[in-house]
């Protein structure tokens, strides 16, 4: 195809000519171009469609002959014109001489010519040239080279940097932008004095007077046609036109160079193209089917799996639709009589999603099972209506919701009626049966009234949980009354964890309750006990260890010694030495009271002596020294007193807002009838309390 190619060429020469004649311009194709690449040193790039510049390893080499430019010429401006056709990495490149003969069939990294000068440096190329043309000067080599200070071998593109693009090359006949030289002439009045033709330039005729006539070459013999062989323009042969063998293509296979040839699909490679009616097929466009279509299989994943990849929005993956007024828009069918098979079954990984979801006037989804026991006959209107006449104990559910780590079920209702009635109508005698039995890894049941206030979010698993975020004072999250019998019983068996936990979040008053008793006796017949917000208990009551005595046939209690202030104690025993020592607080004691303000110490001697006294405190320690100058080593008791840390400053803490009449009244609800004296069914220590 080298004749088709180098036609371009041929098309600029003429032009150069006759443009010379009218406009004093011209423009020349390279008569060769060719890149080399660091990186296959031995590789040759001639025949190659574009030209690459790569800062690391590429450099691009491109010569134009001007053997059609008188020696005599005045070159006013010669211009490089480059076509871009990628940026890889925008940056600059440099044009440079290049010091050594090449040719665009043979040259390659490893015999490269030398690089001279710049010619011009620093071109920048920007993302936005890709797919145009940039210009560049380059007058003074063109001048040099018809002057002959400068041997015409060409120029070098040489990337700065990391810059890396790539231009098209004369090979490149599908966008024909080959590099171009033009060159602009200045002086004289236009007149051509003589047209010749050069030897290799495949034209024949031209002159020096008169009307000239150029045409191709009529040397060539039959059967050849003009094609440029990278220096020249020469006859070559084409053929007789005689098939010697036929070669299968792209997607082919078969062929051969006698007799009858076969050509053939090549299926392993056209398979994966076209639906085939025996293999698995994958379509990605929308299809459309127009009629009935049976799918039948065995697949443990299911014979017909439709998946959806939207990740936002309301689209359905399946979605039925009929207008017939006795048909199903969606039908399952489980033929099975055994196993876990179902009808319907729907399933949704998204936490605002449905696995089934039904809408209707009359009941958005009917379930039925084992035959209909019909008892909600007449309650017509329903979103969901469970309904079975299984045999009594069978494991038959009217509504069973299971649901791993999501909710199995939730009602919501905006009317004066309760959100859930659950009515357990057997015999009287039928205990243990619960009207709502809640189990679950994280919520068994959840109530919630007026409103959620998600106090406890994220406080874990629960078998019961009570919500409400009503208004302040007026609604309990969790109710229980019993008449004459325990109002609650909580249970645990964890060696880690608590039976009862209890927290308010209160944050502006640590005066706060977070647990409260209250009884019939104690002072004003009202006992109470209140642990607020600082952890701190207080009781309008004792309080009192009990202890066994007697052998464990009676109990006692021993009453805490209280006091306006907190202090903490500690006792220990030390010894002089020659009449004095130093005794250290112990660490821990010391990290739990405030010793850099004031704290107490009572001294013991075990024996006689003058007596003992504190000569001085540190926060981390005391010295003792005997009375009178005395130089003894006895043994002594101390008792250390200080104040808590963080509750230096309070002293008879007034707390009446927590034991005041109306805190009582807010505390307690109406209460039932004391019982006289109904033993409770759950055992307990048979003990005694003394009384002083």
């Amino acid at each position: 195809m080298e004749n088709l190619i180098a036609r371009p060429w041929l098309a600029a020469v003429l032009s150069l000519i006759l443009l010379a004649c009218m406009s004093a311009y011209g423009q020349l194709t390279p008569l060769g171009d060719s890149y080399t690449n660091t990186a296959t040193p031995t590789t040759n790039y001639g025949a190659k469609t574009l030209l690459d510049v790569d800062g690391a390893t590429q450099i691009t080499y491109i010569q134009f002959s001007l053997a059609s430019i008188p020696a005599s010429a005045s070159i006013s401006q010669a211009t490089l014109k480059l076509y871009v056709n990628t940026v890889t990495s925008a940056g600059s490149f440099n044009v440079d001489y290049v010091n050594g003969v090449w040719t665009e069939g043979a040259i390659d990294a490893s015999d490269a010519p030398a690089l001279g000068s710049t010619i011009a440096s620093g071109v920048v190329i920007t993302a936005a040239d890709k797919n145009q043309y940039i210009l560049i000067n380059v007058t003074s080599a063109v001048q040099a080279w018809l002057n002959g200070s400068e041997p015409n071998n060409g120029i070098a593109l040489v990337a700065n940097g990391s810059f890396n693009a790539t231009f098209d090359s004369k090979e490149n006949t599908a966008t024909s932008h080959p590099a171009e030289l033009d060159i602009a002439f200045a002086g004289g009045d236009g007149t051509i004095t003589g047209v010749t033709t050069a030897g290799g330039s495949g034209l024949t005729g031209g002159g020096t007077s008169g009307n000239l006539n150029l045409a191709l070459t009529n040397a060539c013999a039959a059967n050849q046609v003009l094609q440029w062989n990278g220096s020249s323009w020469v006859c070559a042969a084409v053929g007789t036109g005689t098939v010697t063998g036929v070669t299968a293509g792209t997607d082919l296979t078969g062929g051969g160079t006698s007799g009858n040839v076969t050509l053939n699909l090549n299926t392993s490679a056209t398979n994966a193209l076209y639906a085939q009616l025996t293999a698995n097929n994958t379509f990605s466009g929308i299809q459309t089917i127009n009629n009935t279509t049976f799918i039948t299989g065995a697949n443990s994943s299911g014979v017909l799996q439709v998946t959806n990849t939207l990740t936002s929005g309301s689209a359905p993956a399946v979605s039925g639709a009929t207008d017939s007024t006795n048909a199903s828009g969606l039908k399952g069918i489980a033929s099975a009589a055994t196993g876990t098979s179902n009808g319907v079954f729907g399933t949704s990984s998204s936490t605002g999603g449905n696995g089934v979801k039904g809408s209707s006037p009359n009941v958005g989804v009917y379930g039925q099972s084992s035959g209909a026991s019909n008892t909600g006959a007449g309650r017509s209107e329903a979103g969901v209506w469970g309904d079975t006449g299984g045999a009594s104990g069978a494991g038959y559910a009217g509504v069973l919701g299971t649901a791993d780590a999501n909710s199995a079920g939730l009602f919501v209702n905006n009317g004066p009626y309760p959100t859930v009635v659950a009515i357990n109508s057997g015999p009287s005698d039928t205990t243990g049966v619960a009207g709502v039995e809640g189990r679950s890894s994280n919520v068994g049941v959840y109530g919630q009234a007026s409103g959620g206030s998600k106090q406890g979010a994220g406080a874990g698993n629960a078998a019961l949980w009570g919500d409400t975020g009503g208004a302040a004072g007026q609604y309990t999250a969790l109710l229980a009354t019993a008449d004459d019998n325990t109002a609650a019983y909580i249970y645990n068996n964890s060696r880690l964890q608590v039976a009862l936990y209890v927290a308010n979040y209160e944050e502006s008053d640590p005066d706060t309750a977070v647990f409260a008793t209250s009884g019939s006796f104690g002072p004003g017949d009202n006992g109470q006990c209140v642990i607020d917000a600082s952890g701190d208990l207080a009781c309008n009551g004792s309080k009192s260890a009990v202890v066994p005595v007697d052998g464990g046939s009676r109990n006692v209690a021993l009453y805490a010694i209280e006091g306006p202030e907190n202090w903490f104690e500690d006792a220990g025993s030390a010894q002089l030495s020659n009449g004095a020592t130093v005794v250290n607080l112990e660490q821990v004691f010391g990290q739990t009271v405030d010793t850099e303000r004031e704290y107490h110490v009572f001294l013991t001697p075990n024996g006689d002596c003058k007596g003992l006294y504190v000569s001085q405190k540190s926060p981390t320690s005391f010295e003792v020294r005997e009375l009178g100058g005395g130089m003894s080593s006895i043994a002594f008791d101390y008792r250390v007193m200080a104040k808590r840390k963080g509750y230096e400053s309070i002293r008879l803490a007034d707390k009446t807002s927590q034991f005041g009449k109306e805190a009582i009244r807010g505390r307690k609800m109406q209460r039932p009838v004391r019982p006289s004296a109904a033993p409770i069914s759950e055992p307990r220590s048979n003990s005694a309390v003394a009384t002083k």
